[in-house]
């Protein structure tokens, strides 16, 4: 399988600025009390997809990797269409 060109990459990364902001603050739906900071877009090399690195703003400040679609993905509260994460 031929990989995907590192323009095509530049470009996907600089097309999701549009769905998330780089150094912004979102929580989480199951703890809307705990802060995230998105620190960068990156790459997910396996599966040459945008994806996002945020760091947890409570306790040890952990980063985190998530798939930019999981990120901005809705998802189902008791039968209530809810936003993953909310820009704070």
């Amino acid at each position: 399988m031929a990989h995907v060109p590192l323009e095509e990459l530049a470009k996907r990364i600089e097309d999701a600025k549009r769905e998330v902001e780089v150094g912004a603050r979102y929580v989480h739906y199951k703890d809307p009390t705990k802060e995230y900071v998105i620190t960068e877009l990156a790459i997910l090399e396996a599966a040459e997809e945008v994806a996002v690195v945020y760091q947890a703003q409570y306790d040890e400040r952990v980063s985190f990797i998530r798939p930019l679609s999981s990120f901005v993905a809705i998802v189902d509260v008791d039968g209530t269409p809810t936003p993953r994460f909310t820009k704070v």
